[in-house]
């Protein structure tokens, strides 16, 4: 089983980063929004690997500040991940996309329900997070 590890990137508005997905993987995934993150490969520390992840997408460094969240998840060809989400501080301020992504938003979690997600699942961890911060629920 995969462990997919996303990022929620926080900026001084309380917002997320989100990347939406070009037509590097297939259809299923193009056009969709997400978090910043990946798949956990095999012998890398978790924390590494998620820096490693942020970095290569959106060319940021981060801090990670606090993982909380974890569910099971079917993906995008069905089968099941565990997915983990950390709030995390970026150390600077220009994000530039890899070749997987085609755009990039600083989105709330009301924000997030407007928008077409590679999960829904995306919007409950948005949610979570947005509490963790002091700002409530949407």
């Amino acid at each position: 089983m995969e462990t997919l590890q996303l990022a929620l990137i926080f900026n001084l508005k309380d917002q997320f980063l989100t990347l939406k997905y070009s037509n590097v993987y297939d259809k299923e995934t193009k056009g969709k929004w997400t978090f910043p993150g990946g798949i956990l490969e095999k012998n890398e520390n978790y924390e590494e690997s998620l820096k490693r992840e942020v970095k290569e997408e959106t060319g940021l460094d981060v801090d990670i500040v606090y993982q909380f969240f974890s569910s099971m998840i079917k993906t995008v060809d069905k089968k099941e991940a565990m997915v983990v989400a950390y709030l995390c501080r970026p150390k600077g301020k220009k994000v530039k996309l890899s070749e997987e992504h085609t755009d990039y938003k600083w989105v709330s979690p009301k924000d997030l329900k407007k928008m077409k997600l590679i999960n829904p699942i995306l919007i409950e961890i948005a949610e979570k997070a947005k509490i963790l911060l002091g700002g409530g629920g949407e």
